[in-house]
């Protein structure tokens, strides 16, 4: 299910850029008039409102105002979009308690990041009230992959030390069976590679500590885990986040992440063989139908064959913009039925078995949306 973003702006031109702009990963409600807006939104409150300088015949900072008298909308965190600078229109936000805004033209780049801050803020700031164990692992895992990005992004190398401690915190969680509902918490975060990564991870940590890994081994794996898909960070969001099929240049693109995780990974140093195999051999298929080497049987140890399974049943149950999800039952079924040449059973079997224990029900419930 998608976030559902607000636009109110009297500009026909405006309101249809944001849409198409946007469509891909949010559901957007578009809105010429304050009244309809407000209207609007009651019936279906969006997470984030954009308002535009010029309102119906009016202004937005009008519209602004009777948001803020609204006790169901007053919340509701406001983009202001100017059509021009305006030192007076600045005084005025910041009287409101608007902080954030944009002047036409702007970069979808910019709208993005402001849409993400306040969707992911107000996620973020629930992880204050939770169990310490599971903060330091929600926090702990966010700042590392922001790090990983940010690092990469300036070309320095990647830091495994702050994913590894990262990790730590996440098998620590795995231990104390309090995986639902650490997973629980990122369910609407709007990073997907985050989200998608934190789950592998967490799942590669469970897998370990079923098949008897000692504590050091379960952060080795989850690190994998966590990096697996770093690859994803090179390639256009309008990529991932694309509705309907995907060209053959999009596909492209996608098959070449493990290379370009692979080179990602190569600019950090004491990297464990094991978060090797992991980020290069999970797309992987026992009969050779996987990618990018289309190795086959013998040639994928226990840890890529692991690494296999948690892929496909992330790939069926993460919540994406554009697809509906499975539940982890059905996915289970179809993985065991449909793929049973390409994943290892007896592997597949435990985890399965894994998923079913009473201690992480909570797990398999959120995993469906």
């Amino acid at each position: 299910m998608k976030h559902v973003i607000a636009i109110v702006d009297s500009h026909l031109s405006h309101r249809l850029a944001v849409v198409e702009a946007l469509a891909d990963q949010y559901e957007v409600q578009a809105y010429e008039s304050g009244a309809n807006a407000i209207a609007g939104m009651q019936i279906s409150p969006p997470k984030v409102i954009l308002m535009g300088q010029r309102v119906g015949a009016g202004n937005g900072i009008v519209v602004i105002r009777e948001l803020r008298r609204d006790p169901f909308l007053a919340h509701i965190p406001v983009i202001f979009v100017a059509d021009n600078e305006d030192s007076r229109t600045v005084d005025i936000l910041r009287e409101l308690g608007i902080k954030d805004r944009l002047v036409k033209p702007y970069a979808r780049s910019g709208l993005m990041a402001l849409l993400s801050k306040h969707i992911n803020g107000r996620i973020e700031r629930g992880w204050q009230d939770l169990p310490p164990s599971q903060r330091r692992a929600l926090e702990s895992s966010l700042n590392a992959f922001n790090a990983i990005a940010d690092d990469l992004a300036h070309g320095k190398a990647l830091p495994f030390h702050e994913v590894a401690n990262s990790c730590d915190a996440v098998v620590e969680v795995v231990n104390s069976k309090q995986l639902g509902s650490l997973l629980e918490q990122i369910r609407d975060h709007d990073n997907f590679t985050y989200v998608h990564s934190l789950r592998f991870a967490a799942l590669m940590a469970l897998f370990g500590k079923a098949i008897g890994l000692p504590h050091d081994q379960q952060v080795l794996v989850a690190s994998g885990g966590m990096l697996h898909d770093i690859g994803m960070m090179a390639i256009p969001k309008t990529v991932l986040n694309k509705e309907g099929n995907l060209t053959p240049n999009d596909w492209g693109l996608l098959r070449n992440h493990v290379t370009t995780s692979e080179r990602l990974l190569s600019t950090g140093s004491g990297i464990p063989k094991g978060v090797a195999t992991i980020v290069s051999h999970h797309h992987e298929r026992l009969d050779g139908s996987g990618y990018p080497r289309k190795m086959a049987g013998n040639e994928l140890n226990q840890l890529a064959r692991m690494a296999g399974i948690i892929d496909v049943f992330c790939g069926l149950t993460d919540r994406r913009p554009y697809r509906r999800t499975l539940a982890p039952h059905v996915a289970l079924e179809l993985m065991a039925t449909d793929m049973s040449h390409q994943l290892d059973m007896e592997l597949l079997e435990r985890f399965k078995e894994i998923l079913l224990d009473s201690a992480e029900l909570g797990l398999t419930q959120t995993a469906a949306e």
